[in-house]
């Protein structure tokens, strides 16, 4: 064979394997397309019966148990929980360890229900719904107290849910974009370690950035600002550097697991439109696992409750940056065919 056919046939051959890789690409896309709906729509199409939902109830504990054995009849939609006074109910509700509070009338007939909207309406519309049958049961009315309403800005309860989204998408953003200007891998370690303090510099930005705006410029939320602001460069940072880990290995098909994970499956796992209690169960078990849902639960623990789920988040947040930093140094400088296959 001379020169120039041996040329036109490595030529054929690198074109079809660039038509092979970008139709491997568009199929993955197609895959994710369709994940996509399947996550959204399945975890999200409408709030799912309240399961093993916390609830406190000021009454005498073999009252609650009785109560407790009635609720049992329709599923385990709550677990009620027995509270010495309205006071300690009303605490109980501010530090998030129940998610309202059913106080059965001693003298008279009308019961009180105390809920929190800064949650979200769906959980107080539960919880009247349940209640208000409970209290119909013994021909009695239900008074419901709203004790720890939202911020002015927040009605829904979603501004912390959309920040971390905002938090979440800017951190894989990043180190896609850099990876794609940059390679998808560091040269060496020390590069790989340059890389992660732009993305830390990056991420301390992205978090005062984000609460400078939603507390601060548009006043849509309270709570302490420095914190919030913490949380929001710890979310950036984590995702940002495991994106990187997971890209230095595996290139643009890293970067597809990372929306997978934290697109796909992250935000309708992150307790947005109403609490993990009333999402369908797979959802609902992996979603403590990611950031999505611990950002958010720490945003909100932080302006409404406290800064109850803090500690969690912050755990989780350095198990993902630990990974990611593993990854991106020890992978940085390796062959890997994976990678070049993404790149080429």
């Amino acid at each position: 064979m001379n020169r120039a056919a041996l040329a036109a046939a490595n030529a054929d051959l690198d074109e079809r394997g660039r038509k092979g890789r970008i139709g491997f690409f568009v199929f993955m896309a197609l895959l994710m397309q369709l994940a996509f709906v399947v996550s959204y729509i399945g975890a999200l199409h409408a709030p799912q019966p309240p399961h093993r939902m916390p609830v406190g109830v000021v009454a005498p504990p073999q009252v609650v148990q009785q109560l407790q054995k009635t609720a049992d009849e329709s599923g385990p939609l709550f677990t009620l929980k027995p509270q010495a006074s309205p006071e300690a109910a009303t605490n109980a509700i501010t530090h998030r360890s129940v998610l309202g509070a059913y106080l059965p009338a001693a003298v008279g007939t009308t019961d009180q229900l105390l809920v929190t909207t800064a949650i979200g309406p769906a959980a107080p519309q539960a919880l009247t719904v349940a209640f208000s049958r409970a209290a119909q049961a013994q021909q009695h009315t239900l008074q419901v107290r709203d004790v720890l309403p939202p911020h002015s800005g927040d009605e829904e309860g979603l501004v912390p849910f959309y920040l971390v989204i905002a938090w979440t998408v800017g951190g894989y953003l990043a180190s896609t974009l850099v990876g794609l200007m940059g390679g998808m891998k560091s040269a060496t370690p020390r590069l790989a370690l340059e890389r992660i303090g732009m993305l830390a510099v990056y991420s301390v930005l992205g978090g005062i950035g984000g609460t400078l705006i939603v507390h601060t410029i548009m006043d849509f939320l309270g709570g302490g600002w420095w914190t919030q602001a913490l949380i929001g460069m710890l979310v950036v940072f984590c995702v940002s550097v495991f994106a990187n880990g997971l890209q230095t290995f595996l290139g643009l098909i890293g970067t597809g697991i990372v929306i997978g994970l934290f697109v796909i499956l992250g935000n309708p796992s992150g307790a947005g439109p109403w609490p993990r209690n009333m999402l369908p169960t797979f959802w609902r078990v992996i979603g403590p696992w990611l950031p999505n849902f611990q950002g958010t639960n720490a945003v909100r623990g932080v302006a409404y409750f406290h800064s109850q789920g803090l500690g969690t988040a912050i755990w989780v947040f350095v198990a993902y940056a630990a990974i990611g930093l593993v990854l991106s140094v020890v992978g940085a400088g390796r062959d890997n065919p994976i990678l070049r296959m993404s790149e080429h």
